[in-house]
């Protein structure tokens, strides 16, 4: 998907000729809340809905086919990538890209605890160039590998100048599915998992609940 300061959210029928387009995320998240989903057929139907077109690549059919039988008869690890990249001409001076690397307490993760806010950082990525590729998980079903990376641009103070150089950029996401398998007390999609089911409030933080309903926010 393309991202940009001056882009829309492309519709549906013109993804299927054009890269999808969308505006800068401003508001922290994740891609693909995996946990949520009931079963791994709806992950895999929406990964094949945006699945990259090319004609030496095996058949859609074939490839959910394999890939549902190794995650769930095979108890296959498996975990999905991001690749973030500024594809404007001058580095990123705008609305930087931003990771929220999240770390638990023991052996747990979202949603069954919340992040060590002592242990876990942010880290800015300002002056990204054409050159560089940022890769960051958003989930992986082995427990004990820290995967759900939040992420937002994030505003910084701006020069004059910065402000005719908006933000561009480019990210794809990847599905890999391992080898290894994955035991039973390290399966973050076994079937008992925990749902994460929020409320508004808790989904957002005091200041973007505020700028969807209006009001004022910390």
């Amino acid at each position: 998907m393309m991202r940009g300061e001056s882009l829309e959210i492309s519709r549906q029928r013109d993804q299927l000729l054009h890269t999808p387009t969308a505006n800068i995320a401003s508001l922290v998240h994740i891609d693909t809340d995996v946990g949520a989903y009931d079963s791994i057929e709806e992950i895999l139907a929406i990964i094949d809905n945006n699945r990259v077109q090319n004609d030496s690549l095996a058949s859609s059919s074939s490839v959910i086919e394999d890939v549902t039988d190794d995650i769930v008869s095979g108890r296959k690890r498996f975990a999905i990538l991001n690749f973030w990249r500024n594809i404007g001409e001058r580095p990123v001076s705008r609305a930087p890209l931003s990771i929220y690397s999240s770390r638990y307490d023991g052996d747990v993760a979202f949603p069954d605890a919340a992040p060590n806010v002592v242990d876990s950082k942010w880290y800015m990525f300002p002056n990204a160039t054409r050159d560089e590729v940022i890769v960051f998980y958003q989930y992986d079903r082995e427990r004990d590998q820290p995967s759900d990376l939040w992420h937002c641009a994030i505003e910084v103070e701006e020069k004059e100048s910065d402000s005719v150089h908006r933000r561009k950029s480019f990210d794809i996401r990847a599905l890999i599915v391992f080898d290894d398998e994955v035991s039973d007390n390290h399966d973050r999609f076994s079937p008992e998992r925990t749902r994460p089911v929020l409320s508004f409030e808790e989904s957002f933080c005091d200041k973007q609940a505020a700028k969807r309903t209006g009001g004022e926010g910390k």
